[in-house]
């Protein structure tokens, strides 16, 4: 097999909720978000956009601002990348079943052995640093870039911008999957009530909508 590394898919943005929003509109310029008006919502209204946005297996969380961020993103990106080996190791040695089924090949297994990530996957940081996150690997899940990682950051974009630009709430509404490894389908523990993961319930999808998500989820697509 060729030692050649797969496209790079850490993302950075995982590391400050601000940069959620460059993921949420990617077609619109940076300078346009300024002039964009976005009315203070509900958490009932979070919620509907959860359900409407469809995320299998993970658990909508109201995370409250608890600190601000000490370091620069230049240094919160080295260290996340200086944790992504051990934490590759550690799910290859006790969560190889979780990843597999998660969709990871034996080639992308074959990248994870050496310290780097499958075409098509991200590691996501549950919790964002301002928000009780941590580079603990706790706080880290290995999961699909297209389209659940990319779901995450637009369902969290949604809620940073202001009539002054970008903002950072005092609540932040955030999907999390749940385990080290997001497996979208089968049998998940999630939705045991407001910030709790505790009840495990199978998700349910019709064929058309399950089909959809699985091509979606192929490398390249």
């Amino acid at each position: 097999m060729a030692d050649k590394a797969p496209p790079e898919t850490l993302n950075p943005m995982d590391l400050y909720p601000e940069w959620f929003r460059l993921i949420a509109e990617p077609q619109q310029p940076a300078d346009d978000l300024a002039g964009l008006e976005l009315p203070e919502q509900s958490q009932k209204y979070w919620e509907d956009l959860f359900n409407k946005m469809n995320f299998p297996g993970m658990d909508l969380m109201a995370l409250p601002r608890v600190r601000k961020v000490n370091c620069t993103p230049a240094e919160a990106y080295r260290r996340l990348r200086a944790t992504l080996p051990g934490f590759l190791a550690f799910l290859i040695k006790e969560r190889l079943n979780d990843v597999r089924a998660s969709g990871v090949s034996e080639e992308g297994l074959f990248y994870m052995r050496k310290g780097l990530l499958p075409e098509n996957f991200a590691v996501h940081l549950r919790y964002p640093l301002e928000y009780g996150g941590t580079f603990d690997f706790s706080n880290l899940v290995l999961i699909q870039s297209k389209p659940f990682h990319e779901l995450i950051h637009a369902y969290i974009g949604r809620q940073l911008l202001g009539a002054a630009g970008v903002l950072t709430p005092n609540l932040l509404y955030v999907p999390c999957p749940i385990g080290s490894v997001y497996i979208p389908f089968g049998l998940v523990t999630g939705s045991g009530g407001k910030n709790k993961q505790d009840k495990s319930v199978m998700m349910g999808f019709d064929a058309e909508t399950l089909k959809e998500i699985a091509q979606r989820s192929m490398p390249g697509r």
